[in-house]
């Protein structure tokens, strides 16, 4: 198991307007996508707690030093025994891991993983590109934001992007 950086989230036990209310009382902010994700029959609710062992790691720390695909990145993350977290641990993870660094930028980059992003890696919900494909926790301007993106399969990832796994116990 990669050590760059692990911790251990609950999840579980409220309904989609608790987890909301959660998130709006810690005042985390949620673009358009991300509140589609919660909203979406794809995100399951379950009423029992439980928990999972994150770990923080680079595409780079997957064996792949120019980049790589998603489903590159899965792979790298299955060898290293990561996997997927469920869209519903997503919004716990926002919830208890702490803020990236905020990096200010002068020049948007438009299609591409915003600095400072760090990717809660979820499977792919729909085969089509204009639906979310997943989370990203985000601060900007001094304010702390869970935000949904979307990206194609091809969507060539930076070596320095980072990723939220769950930690597959069971391989470890």
């Amino acid at each position: 198991m990669n050590t760059e950086a692990t911790s251990v989230v609950t999840y579980g036990g409220l309904s989609k307007e608790g987890l909301l209310n959660e998130l709006k009382r810690a005042d985390i902010q949620l673009n358009e996508f991300a509140v589609i994700l919660l909203e979406s029959p794809h995100c399951g609710i379950t009423p029992i707690k439980h928990s999972l062992t994150i770990e923080e790691v680079t595409v780079e720390s997957l064996g792949l030093p120019q980049g790589g695909t998603l489903s590159e990145i899965s792979e790298g993350a299955r060898r290293k025994g990561l996997g997927a977290c469920s869209l519903e641990a997503a919004f716990y993870i926002r919830l208890t891991y702490p803020d990236p660094e905020e990096i200010k930028v002068s020049v948007k980059t438009p299609n591409q993983n915003p600095p400072g992003a760090l990717v809660i890696y979820t499977e792919a919900l729909e085969q089509d590109d204009n639906f979310p494909r997943g989370l990203y926790l985000r601060k900007i301007e001094g304010k702390s934001w869970l935000r949904g993106y979307r990206c194609s399969e091809d969507y060539l990832w930076a070596p320095s992007d980072r990723f939220l796994f769950r930690v597959d116990e069971a391989l470890v």
